[in-house]
């Protein structure tokens, strides 16, 4: 299990595979590598070298008493990228992550070639929604206990809202969703078959970053993220989102922002769509998936619009 220590007493859970132009993955709030690595990672690592971190405090990377606002964990990214010898890379984040991806691009724009954010959340474009939710919580206790699953205490909002677009999935999908989901439920540790379910090391990891760090405080700080930031983002940048989507605010405060920027809509997905449906992820960002158009270079897409009405 390879780690890299950035610094004392911090140290960074990864991993690597493939080879070619260099890929990062990063992952959002209560999320691990195992987020990207079992289907999104093997297909872009068919031409690619794709590497993926536990960001602080998440997976097996160290817990540090501070520094989780979107600009300490960029700072991460880039001292791993260093640490690895990956001059630059095409950042494909998720959630949180796209606000980590982001300050990578303001901070350190020459280590970034391109930005893919999956339904990225950005504090200041958006109110991070409320983490406790009891009213939801019930609705969500009710909807597990039908398929026989019990869960001890209680579950952060966060990974509630994981659990109702999982079971929303398998609920309109029928088979050929609830197939697709099963990576996605052993991943959060709820297995099918039911039963009682004891908080999983993930919520465990979760409640313990709530109550000994400032986390909750930190990831709300915009920070590195203002309007200003954001319009320094250079080279090219998609924006893939769902249509049932918690973040669309983020979305259109982004493309004023970045007014050359892609965006791409999945009709009828919500949040977890790289997790639940990893198949449409890989689809925005290239031709069926079979190729996916990660790096373009330092070109914007107004150059490569002008290049074709040439």
């Amino acid at each position: 299990m390879p780690r890299a220590t950035l610094r004392p007493g911090h140290v960074i859970h990864y991993q690597q595979t493939g080879q070619g132009p260099d890929v990062v993955l990063i992952h959002g709030l209560f999320c691990n590598i195992a987020f990207w690595w079992f289907r999104v990672a093997p297909k872009l690592a068919e031409t690619h070298r794709v590497t993926a971190l536990d960001l602080r405090g998440h997976g097996f990377s160290a817990m540090t008493g501070e520094g989780y606002r979107a600009v300490d964990l960029a700072e991460d990214v880039t001292e791993l990228m260093t640490h690895l010898g990956i001059k630059d890379a095409h950042l494909v984040a998720h959630s949180f992550g796209g606000a980590v991806a982001l300050a990578v691009a303001t901070t350190a724009p020459d280590r970034v070639s391109k930005l893919t954010l999956a339904d990225a959340w950005v504090p200041s474009l958006q109110a991070m929604p409320p983490l406790n939710d009891q009213d939801a919580w019930q609705k969500l206790k009710g909807r597990l206990a039908k398929r026989g699953i019990e869960v001890e205490g209680e579950m952060p909002r966060v990974a509630q809202a994981f659990f109702e677009e999982l079971l929303d999935a398998e609920d309109e999908g029928g088979a050929a969703a609830a197939s697709a989901s099963g990576g996605a439920g052993a991943f959060a540790g709820m297995q099918a078959g039911g039963g009682r379910q004891r908080p999983t090391r993930a919520m465990r990891r979760w409640r313990e970053l709530m109550e000994r760090t400032p986390a909750n405080a930190e990831f709300r700080d915009p920070a590195g993220l203002s309007m200003d930031d954001l319009k320094a983002v250079r080279g090219p940048v998609d924006l893939i989102y769902g249509t049932r989507s918690r973040y669309l605010k983020s979305r259109d405060g982004l493309l004023k922002a970045l007014p050359d920027a892609r965006p791409v809509e999945l009709d009828g997905m919500g949040h977890y769509f790289p997790l639940l449906r990893p198949d449409a992820l890989l689809r925005a960002m290239g031709e069926s998936g079979k190729a996916p158009g990660l790096t373009r270079g330092k070109e914007t897409w107004r150059d490569r619009a002008a290049q074709a009405r040439r």
